[in-house]
């Protein structure tokens, strides 16, 4: 006998065909795995073609006020020009503000607090396409690991999936500043992630993490603000002194893949 787990890392090597000539027929349920994708001859990329991107300030949004500075950012997928000029686009993720279109960039643009000013945002998962369906993950999402699980429903969310298949549904999120001193609710817990509010979620899933709801319920008692669907709001006291922070995804078995799909971008603390 051949555990599952045993089986995808032996299929991941290119030696499949030994454990089935040697084990039997599996469950002809599983799929194969699609076959990998073209990739560039790292050598035919010139190299010091581009000036270093410096992320410019992430602009606020309208909201805020004499006490307090609003953003409203979302995470979205676009293409960017990482390549050198003339090579294809990339196709990333990364965070932007809602209402701006060209301030979506890889890296992120810059969030600059203040010491001791309360800065407020509202998060929002944007992967979805021009028409609201919801985007697929750019990689191969391991369902079997200790992670969102959004198709396990509310029972078995956050828990070991038991699918072997590589996950193509919506994609859970939730922001974490790294470095930040927050209260528990506004800290972007692995468990308190949530999909976007695409129309075609599948029946049965899992919209929120476990913790989520909790968070919601803190956070509208605390500021009198209730979190829509597919979004967050976090506040920030930045009660700390000047420092170079940063703000990535941070959802339960996930952390890898999505920042390396590129959402990860500068918080900066000045003063103090």
């Amino acid at each position: 006998m051949i555990t599952r787990r045993v089986f995808l890392k032996l299929n991941a090597a290119g030696v499949a065909n030994v454990v089935l000539t040697s084990c039997g027929s599996l469950d002809s349920g599983i799929e194969a795995p699609p076959p990998p994708a073209a990739r560039l001859d790292p050598k035919s990329i010139a190299k010091y073609q581009a000036a270093l991107v410096i992320p410019p300030a992430m602009p606020q949004a309208p909201g805020g006020s004499a006490q307090l500075d609003y953003y409203e950012i979302a995470l979205r997928q676009f293409a960017q020009q990482v390549l050198p000029p003339g090579m294809p686009k990339t196709t990333v993720w990364s965070y932007g503000a809602n209402n701006r279109p060209e301030t979506f960039n890889y890296p992120a643009f810059t969030i600059e607090a203040r010491h001791d000013r309360p800065l407020r945002v509202k998060w929002i998962n944007g992967l979805v396409d021009g028409d609201g369906r919801y985007l697929p993950h750019l990689f191969a999402v391991d369902q079997t690991l200790h992670w969102a699980n959004p198709p396990g429903g509310e029972a078995m969310r956050d828990h070991d999936g038991m699918d072997p298949r590589p996950y193509t549904g919506p994609v859970p999120m939730v922001v974490h500043v790294h470095g930040a001193h927050v209260e528990q609710e506004s800290d972007g817990y692995t468990v308190a992630w949530f999909l976007p509010a695409a129309f075609n979620i599948p029946a049965g899933y899992a919209t929120t993490g476990s913790w989520y709801t909790k968070f919601k319920d803190i956070f509208r008692q605390k500021w009198g603000i209730d979190w829509e669907p597919g979004t967050a709001v976090f506040q920030y006291q930045n009660r700390q002194r000047a420092g170079t922070l940063w703000y990535h995804d941070h959802t339960l078995g996930m952390t890898r893949l999505n920042v390396y799909a590129g959402p990860a971008g500068f918080y900066l603390v000045r003063g103090g």
